[in-house]
């Protein structure tokens, strides 16, 4: 996987908004850009619970709030089968990461044909029409918790498939969603002072 090209691309992206805070105030939100390591991380235990990789049940993958684009680029080289979505409301992350993305598809970094980003609102349906998705064939919705994601299970509980997977990355220990079912805790350790956690919640709607 070529990680150098994704580590150089999101780590110049990040300075580029001359940030002196660890995060970004969106339009509808925050944004914290999440450490390629964290991500990786996150992946592999993902991974390890068959949810991605051979075997893994199929459909399409959100990343809901996808900043500057470094989820989806990585999941398209971790996943290079299936249709990698990333939903972002802020006009200045989006079009950030359409530059990254047309970047690192030029190094060959990542398959362009099979990401796709979407400016909107990724609690609003009309978002997921206005880019042909059917969110009953989500398959794992992405999300760093930023105020929205009690939103955002709810959406997941109305309109996606039952065993829809929403998995959230997150710094906060205490976060609890009601609205679907807990399935999983994972602490991700990334080497640093950062205590990660992935949490995964299923959608058991009949």
């Amino acid at each position: 996987m070529p990680h150098r090209h994704l580590s150089t691309v999101f780590e110049r992206s990040s300075s580029s908004l001359a940030q002196t805070l660890p995060y970004r105030r969106t339009v509808g939100g925050t944004w914290v850009p999440t450490p390629l390591r964290a991500l990786e991380k996150g992946c592999e235990a993902l991974r390890h619970l068959g949810l991605l990789g051979v075997g893994a049940a199929p459909g399409h993958l959100i990343d809901a709030g996808s900043g500057d684009g470094r989820l989806p680029a990585f999941l398209s080289n971790l996943e290079p089968t299936r249709e990698v979505y990333g939903i972002e409301l802020d006009p200045t992350l989006s079009a950030l990461a359409r530059d990254n993305l047309e970047t690192l598809g030029r190094k060959s970094a990542v398959d362009l044909d099979c990401i796709h980003l979407i400016e909107g609102d990724y609690c609003d349906p009309l978002t997921y029409a206005s880019g042909g998705i059917d969110p009953r064939a989500v398959h794992i919705f992405f999300n760093y918790p930023d105020g929205n994601q009690t939103r955002l299970a709810q959406f997941v509980r109305r309109h996606a498939g039952r065993g829809t997977k929403l998995c959230i990355l997150t710094h906060d220990h205490t976060l609890e969603i009601d609205e679907l079912a807990l399935e999983e805790r994972h602490s991700v350790d990334v080497g640093d002072d950062q205590a990660w956690r992935l949490v995964i919640y299923g959608n058991d709607r009949q």
